[in-house]
């Protein structure tokens, strides 16, 4: 088999992978997922892309103009460029920090619910910090979450009824109900903390999926907070996707996240 045979197939590969993960991802979770879209959309045009290089008709995507050509090229490389820095960013960030000790209070960020059906997505933030809580029982947590398309109760409530019925005291919870994103989830959380504890430099342990850490810890120092990590895992059938959504998000985060 030749070179451009092998890269062909390579290029069909992925773009049924892509497919896939879209139904795949919507069987597992039917909320509307802008990253899967996004796969869904890329792998579309990989399949195009391969039958039209396999039937020989690449000349389809050639740009004659040499200026609007070279243009093309350096968009895309630093497209490229920036996917693999940031993605190089999310994967640094998503350790736990050695002092988290230190921290005054936990923040466990909310994730889409299906009706009121905690997915596993955020069933893992929960269960990392009951565990946490549990060797730390003076620490007190803020579920922050509002109610989003599909969801019949707010996250902040499915969230507390979940880490109650765990064994986590009701007296230590605080929630935040009205986020609609992950900027509000802290600005709104932060405000709640200026009221209880005064307006001073909080130090917060911010829970949630490896993927998600970076950008959290990005928002939540611009909001104010002193921040420590605790990150948990994300299920792997959905992985690909939220790496992919996360990038456009610290794109959009970073520029409008203030």
């Amino acid at each position: 088999m030749n070179i451009k045979k092998l890269i062909n197939l390579v290029i069909l590969f992925l773009g049924v992978l892509g497919v896939l993960n879209f139904f795949i991802l919507t069987w597992v979770n039917p909320v509307f997922n802008f990253g899967a879209f996004i796969i869904l959309i890329a792998g579309i045009c990989l399949i195009i892309t391969a039958i039209l290089r396999i039937n020989g008709k690449t000349h389809i995507f050639s740009i004659k103009n040499k200026i609007i050509r070279r243009v093309f090229a350096l968009l895309a490389g630093l497209l490229a460029l920036s996917f693999v820095l940031i993605q190089g960013l999310i994967i640094f960030y998503a350790q736990e920090d050695d002092n988290i000790e230190e921290a005054d209070c936990m923040i466990i960020l909310g994730a889409g619910l299906i009706g009121d059906y905690i997915p596993l997505t955020l069933q893992y933030r929960l269960d990392k910090g009951i565990e946490y809580l549990n060797k730390n029982p003076d620490l007190k947590v803020i579920v922050t979450g509002g109610q989003g398309p599909g969801e019949t109760v707010t996250e902040a409530f499915a969230m507390e009824k979940y880490l109650i019925n765990n064994g986590v005291d009701a007296s230590r919870i605080i929630k935040e109900d009205k986020a609609t994103s992950t900027f509000e989830n802290f600005k709104f959380s932060k405000e709640i903390l200026d009221e209880i504890n005064g307006e001073e430099a909080h130090k917060i342990i911010v829970v949630t999926n490896n993927f998600h850490m970076f950008r959290s810890k990005m928002i939540a120092e611009r909001v104010g907070f002193t921040v420590y990590r605790l990150p948990t895992k994300t299920n792997t059938r959905v992985l690909i996707s939220c790496h992919v959504r996360e990038y456009f998000a610290v794109i959009k985060s970073f520029i409008f996240d203030k």
